[in-house]
Parts: structure tokens; sequence; C-alpha cells
């Protein structure tokens, strides 16, 4: 079983002693990159409707890309995700666990494994960059996402605890997996709504589950229990699991 989480905006530049691989699609990055490079910030500002302060950090950024330092993505990020996960804290085990099962899916970086070494970027999935392949980053990628995760898959599963915003850029025509989505719910009253900012922490939290419990089976994901929340049959069905606190 393999899962798809999101990444953050949010990063956090601290050396880590852990071993890394190179991202699967570092040639891709690169050229990425190297589009964004021709943005100045006020290009940035308008493509990635961000502040004034966020452009001219991405501007510096993306200039000197291909001398920046690397770090490990899963310890980079840094945003309600990743409070969720809280990798800091895990064990090497857990950490090797988590690397084999679960892919962070990245606008610049396509997906990555945990460990795989990155430098520090803004790029959401959404930004409409026109490249020579289309007029955005989900033409960019096409089907090379899931091609290359069904490629990876063992047991023709994929766990979606990732946004929508992320998740659609795997593909789903003609896709050879079988794609359960995960929503988490918040209980008030006689409703279960889902409250984004908790959902947010909550995919974080499966995350962490799958690596601290070694989960490798979509079975043994209905059992998770983290942050107070529990498996509801009755709003789930065959392609989606739904948890409700």
């Amino acid at each position: 079983m393999l899962a798809i989480l999101s990444p953050s905006k949010t990063m956090h530049e601290v050396k880590v002693q852990v071993r890394t691989s190179t991202p699967r699609f570092q040639d891709d990055a690169e050229l990425l990159a190297a589009t964004m490079r021709k943005f100045d910030p006020t290009g940035l500002m308008n493509i990635m409707g961000i502040s004034d302060e966020l452009a001219e950090i991405n501007y510096a950024r993306y200039q000197g890309f291909l001398k920046a330092h690397s770090y490990p993505a899963a310890y980079l990020y840094k945003g309600d995700v990743y409070r969720g996960l809280a990798i800091d804290d895990l064990d090497s085990d857990a950490v090797k666990h988590l690397n084999r099962h679960v892919r962070i899916l990245s606008g610049l970086y396509g997906y990555l494994k945990p460990l795989d070494r990155i430098k520090p970027y803004r790029l959401e999935m959404s930004t409409k960059v026109i490249t020579e392949y289309g007029h955005d980053l989900y033409s960019f990628w096409d089907d090379k996402l899931a091609r290359n995760l069904e490629n990876e898959s063992e047991d023709g599963i994929l766990l979606n605890i990732a946004s929508k915003e992320y998740s659609k850029a795997v593909t789903r025509k003609d896709l050879k997996l079988r794609v359960i989505d995960v929503e988490f719910r918040e209980k008030k009253g006689d409703s279960a709504r889902i409250i984004p900012l908790f959902s947010k922490i909550a995919r974080g939290m499966l995350a962490r589950y799958i690596a601290v419990e070694r989960i490798n089976s979509l079975e043994n994901i209905r059992s998770f229990n983290y942050g107070g929340y529990s498996f509801e049959e009755g709003l789930s069905a065959s392609d989606k699991l739904v948890f409700v606190r």
C-alpha cells in the first residue's frame, strides 16, 4: 500500500542527519525551477498570488536554486499536515517505514519519498505555469505521476490522504490502482463536518500512524484512532474511508 500526502507551503530549514535519496523527478524539478527563474518578484506575485515579501523570498530561492542547500522533504515541510506527522520524534524504523509507504505530492518535484532531498521552494500544484506541455502544472505532470505510482505499488492500493488540489495531479483515467479516499470530520450535534484545518492535521496523523504502527495494508487503516478519531462505517464506502471525532 502506498499513501499520497500533500506538501506544505511553510518550510523549516534545519539540517538533519539522515540518509537521503534523489527525487525520482529531479530533472523535471530543475526544468520547472529554470522556468520559475524567468519571473521577477512582481511576476511571481501575480502568478502565485502571494505577497511582496513572499515574492522576494521565492525570487531569491529560484535565482539561487542550483546552489541551494538540500533537506529531506518530510523534515523541511512544516505546515499543518506536518504538525500532525511530527516526524522529529519518530524513531529510525518508523521513518524507514514512512519512506517506503508514503509519497508526498509536489508542484515542483512531482512526488517525493519523505527522505528525498529537496531545496526550499514554493510552487503550488494549482499554479498556472505555462510550459511546452500546457498552461498549468497538471498539464506538465500529465499522467507521469500516476504511471510511476503504478510501478511502485506492490498491492495495487493507493490511499489518498492528500488535498484535492494535489491528488488531482494523479490522474485517475486508466489508473491501474484502486484509489481509497480518506475524509476526516468533526461531529457537532447530529452532523459531522469537514473542517479544513483539522483535516490537514489529521492527514499528517494518519501518515504518522502508518509509520508508527508499521501499517502496510488497507485493512489496518480502519483502526486509526489518533487524535480522538475513529472509523465511521456508516459514512464510508468501498472507495472512501471516513473518520469522525
